[in-house]
């Protein structure tokens, strides 16, 4: 919703209205999610335009094999321990992903404090979270973050990530770009 409106109102129906057909590539692969998987390869929406998914089928060793032939290097993101590069961060990413964000990029840590901030001076609950309310990880993304230093279950600071925090890796990547 947060993409797909605005790309529709503002770029697709003025051209639909001028008699154009539009086609909508998207570079999504069914492995990313239960969602994806059941994602047609093509679709005629409603509104008059279609989707076409040339990747849906991929795996991602396709995707970074397609990068090396042609000689585009990956979003650098991927090599720095990101599974998912659309939004930073993303209110997907993996527990592991939200600790390199946080040791990488504090400045996007705050951005979002900030957000939250001020959201829930307009919240009738007199709070916000960028990620979803959970008794796991907390309200807001600073506790989330605490809890990406934690082992399976949340409970321990895991040491290695504890003795690893300020000595970032040039290269982690989750797809074994670093090789």
């Amino acid at each position: 919703m947060i993409k797909r409106e605005p790309i529709f109102d503002q770029v697709y129906l003025p051209l639909i209205e001028e008699g154009y057909n539009v086609v909508s590539w998207q570079g999504v692969r069914a492995q990313e999610s239960p969602a994806r998987a059941k994602l047609a390869e093509r679709e005629l929406t409603p509104e008059g335009f279609e989707i076409y998914r040339p990747i849906l089928k991929w795996d991602v060793e396709q995707v970074f094999e397609m990068h090396e032939k042609h000689g585009v290097e990956p979003n650098p993101l991927y090599k720095q321990g990101m599974g998912r590069v659309g939004c930073m961060p993303c209110i997907n990413c993996s527990k592991q992903e939200l600790f390199e964000i946080s040791r990488r990029y504090p400045d996007e840590i705050q951005r979002v404090v900030e957000w939250e901030r001020i959201v829930s001076q307009a919240s009738k609950r007199g709070a916000a979270s960028f990620f979803k309310h959970d008794e796991v990880a907390g309200n807001g993304i600073l506790e989330w973050v605490e809890w990406s230093k934690t082992t399976f279950g949340g409970k321990q600071y895991d040491l290695v990530k504890a003795i690893e925090f300020d000595d970032i890796p040039a290269c982690s990547s989750v797809y074994g770009l670093c090789e």
